[in-house]
């Protein structure tokens, strides 16, 4: 009798061991990769920093201020561009490196890189509505 009990579980653990290995997709193989750094939605470009460079942010009066170093050969993903104090690219927390094409240099991805990162639009279709017949009472 405890044989068959034991059969019966084993057997129960197997299958519930086969759901659990099935290999399910997740974000981390929907990764576009471009450079060092990864591509994602929103992102409009990447700096690469050809010599030491300051990272700054905009003050309440315009003003810049340095926040830290970047170090040259480091890639940082660009959101926005600002046209104040000769360009500025919006690298994310407020943050922003000054264009400088001696220090930084500015890219933007390819149709192709940014079609994949881009959520592809649902498409339905119209369905026809079934053919009624017409049936005579009399």
């Amino acid at each position: 009798m405890a044989i068959k009990i034991v059969k019966k579980g084993l057997a129960l653990l197997i299958v519930f061991g086969l759901f659990i290995t099935i290999p399910t997709q997740t974000e981390a193989a929907t990764k576009v990769m471009w450079g060092k750094t990864e591509l994602k939605l929103g992102q409009i470009g990447k700096v690469t920093i050809l010599a030491d460079t300051p990272l700054v942010k905009m003050n309440s009066n315009g003003s810049l201020s340095t926040v830290r170093m970047l170090k040259k050969g480091d890639e940082y993903r660009v959101y926005s561009y600002k046209g104040q104090h000769n360009g500025l690219y919006g690298v994310g927390g407020s943050s922003f490196v000054q264009k400088n094409t001696a220090k930084a240099k500015y890219e933007t991805p390819s149709k192709k890189k940014l079609a994949l990162v881009t959520p592809k639009p649902i498409i339905t279709t119209p369905v026809d509505p079934p053919a009624l017949e017409v049936i005579d009472i009399q």
